[in-house]
């Protein structure tokens, strides 16, 4: 199997949705030979910031000279990226062996799309010899597949209101959803949290006599935003507990992570003709993250923007207004797409110059035009990761660089719009 075909078997696994429990899940692994027994886990749990913070906490420990495994999702730019060891990301021909070697157990134990990609990224740390996984939760924390790898540190990123349908309709239920993810007796890394989401945290404390960490500001991140010197400080604080060096190594590791690590998506300025800034902002309190670091930039920008469906749409792009004008609303390639013109509708009424445009790619043409000086993409992973494979096909700005630049080992039919 080519790793464009193992793709496709993946996303066509979609189609089973989400199925709630661990059972599954824990057999599947067991029938594999349980391979997350092979290395230690950090989880991160929370609403907002899990990508970056995993990121950073798994650069710190490369950098203290642990072979690191990384899982996140979802994906950017390839499916490839969810799953990478000391920042390489998992090759094209392991994921095409996995799914070869595997599809015998996936179908016994009708494994959905994502407890596929978490087996695959045991299965992948074990074969590499990984001594640490951090690892980013992908639903709530309670039933999500990742808790199947039994982690030593929980790392809280806080909780606000997402998937009321899922996880509940208040941010304290969100939080004890997620925080059931900590093990009894473990680490829990959280900053001291506002009213219900506080409470939840010290009755998980309580019940599972978890050992929790408060902390301290940082000082400094690898990304700009005021609120990445929080996830920074989750970071630092959790590489300090759990790692067992002294606070001088690890503080000297997690200083040049904060200089090396390049996190794409994330308040990401792009040079180009025009620049364009990158953001994953698809629910309120990222917009407002997005908003407050256009404030301080002084700038309004045109805009191209996508939401899914199951957002808070509305309230989304309200709180861009006096932020981006024009605006190009375009819809993400997503079974939870919300229409480019139902969006663009919504913009009209409050007040945005507006045009809509699909697909992304043409979306983000239309954007380059309307502005010579700023240009947005904002919203759905599923926009920002197309528009910025379209700006790299198009030339309309600077190459890849970094751990990005392993766009290019990806064979380009396996890179079509839509595949997040």
């Amino acid at each position: 199997m080519r790793y464009a075909e193992a793709l496709e078997y993946l996303f066509g696994r979609r189609r089973l949705g989400m199925k709630y429990g661990l059972d599954r899940m824990k057999a599947f692994l067991a029938d594999m030979g349980s391979p997350q027994e092979a290395f230690r886990t950090i989880h991160v749990v929370g609403t907002n910031g899990k990508g970056s913070t995993t990121a950073l906490l798994a650069e710190t420990a490369r950098l203290l000279g642990f072979r690191t495994g990384r899982n996140t999702s979802p994906h950017l730019l390839d499916y490839r990226e969810r799953t990478a060891v000391d920042s390489r990301w998992i090759p094209p021909e392991d994921v095409a062996s996995f799914i070869t070697d595997y599809r015998g157990l996936i179908e016994k134990h009708q494994a959905t799309f994502f407890e596929i990609t978490t087996a695959m990224a045991a299965w992948h740390f074990a074969r590499s010899g990984v001594d640490w996984a951090i690892v980013e939760a992908g639903l709530g924390g309670r039933l999500d597949a990742t808790r199947t790898f039994g982690g030593r540190c929980t790392v809280f990123t806080g909780a606000d209101i997402e998937h009321k349908r899922i996880l509940g309709s208040t941010k304290s239920i969100i939080a004890r959803e997620k925080l059931a993810i900590a093990g009894r007796g473990t680490i829990l890394v959280c900053h001291r949290q506002s009213g219900a989401v506080e409470e939840a945290v010290r009755d998980a404390v309580i019940a599972r006599g978890l050992d929790r960490i408060i902390p301290a500001e940082s000082g400094k991140a690898p990304l700009p935003g005021r609120h990445q010197l929080r996830n920074a400080a989750l970071a630092l604080a959790a590489a300090r507990a759990a790692f067992g060096r002294s606070q001088e190594e690890v503080d000297e590791a997690f200083g040049r992570a904060c200089e090396s690590l390049e996190w794409p998506g994330r308040l990401d300025l792009r040079r180009g003709d025009p620049d364009i800034l990158f953001d994953v902002s698809h629910n309120p309190q990222s917009i407002g993250g997005l908003c407050a670091h256009l404030d301080a930039l002084g700038r309004k920008p045109a805009g191209v923007i996508g939401f899914l469906s199951d957002k808070p749409w509305r309230r989304m792009a309200a709180m861009l207004s006096g932020y981006l004008d024009p605006v190009v609303a375009t819809t993400p390639l997503s079974d939870r797409l919300l229409p480019a013109s139902r969006l663009g509708a919504e913009f009209e009424r409050l007040g945005f110059r507006t045009r809509i445009v699909d697909p992304v790619e043409s979306a983000l043409r239309t954007g380059r035009e309307l502005t010579d000086d700023l240009l947005v993409v904002a919203g759905s992973f599923y926009v920002v990761g197309d528009a910025m494979l379209a700006a790299w096909r198009n030339g309309w700005m600077e190459e890849p660089s970094g751990e990005e630049r392993q766009i290019l080992d990806t064979p380009q039919d396996a890179l079509m719009p839509g595949l997040h």
